[in-house]
């Protein structure tokens, strides 16, 4: 199983998000299973999840084809501690299949404030519930922003302790990560119902491969 921590939430704070784009050698063999980011934000009166998995990291190769990569054979659980105790108090899951044309779509369950256990939709669309909730799942260019050359280069321009030196060479016009694709799976959830009254909550993503 694979599992990432995503983000501690006060609703009196800026967003926070998790990041990992580096892997150990099983986790990168399976790019479907493979979370990169946890993305939790408020807008109004919901609360707006993005998880993006299979990104490519070299010498991963890269996703660049129409849709991004869905395997039935995986569950992704995003889950919500409420009372800060590290046990998640509500779980949300998401699976990919296909119809008899071979059309994927995604299935989600447990959506706080969705009125409906199961909400379903098509691929690389956004989909709205009756309820008005929204969600989506498909290939987007990897939100994440790094510059990857410019931290290096900080690193490199240290010396040893014996006189402060260095300088920070990062700059907001280079970003390592644009144009390298992922999967992304996004959804809306009811704020009073996903929060049920706490002022903070944690915020994590799972996936675990399941038997075909």
């Amino acid at each position: 199983m694979n599992a990432r921590l995503g983000v501690i939430l006060a609703f009196a704070a800026l967003p926070a998000l998790a990041a990992d784009h580096v892997e150990a050698p099983t986790a990168t063999a399976d790019p479907a299973a493979d979370i990169a980011d946890v993305f939790l934000f408020r807008s109004a009166d919901k609360l707006v999840a993005a998880v993006t998995f299979s990104g490519a990291p070299a010498p991963r190769t890269r996703v660049d084809g129409a849709t991004g990569r869905f395997d039935r054979n995986l569950l992704y659980s995003f889950h919500i501690d409420r009372d800060r105790d590290a046990l998640a108090d509500h779980s949300i899951h998401a699976r990919f299949g296909q119809d008899s044309t071979g059309a994927w779509g995604v299935e989600l369950e447990n959506v706080p404030g969705a009125g409906a256990r199961y909400l379903f939709g098509p691929v690389e669309q956004v989909v709205t519930a009756p309820n008005g909730l929204r969600f989506y799942a498909g290939l987007r260019d990897d939100p994440f922003f790094f510059d990857a050359q410019g931290f290096n280069a900080t690193l490199a321009s240290f010396g040893d302790d014996s006189a402060p030196d260095g300088q920070v060479l990062i700059t907001n016009t280079r970003d390592s990560f644009a144009n390298r694709n992922v999967t992304v799976i996004v959804f809306e959830m009811d704020l009073a119902a996903a929060t049920a009254g706490s002022p903070e909550i944690y915020f994590w993503g799972t996936s675990a491969r399941i038997a075909p």
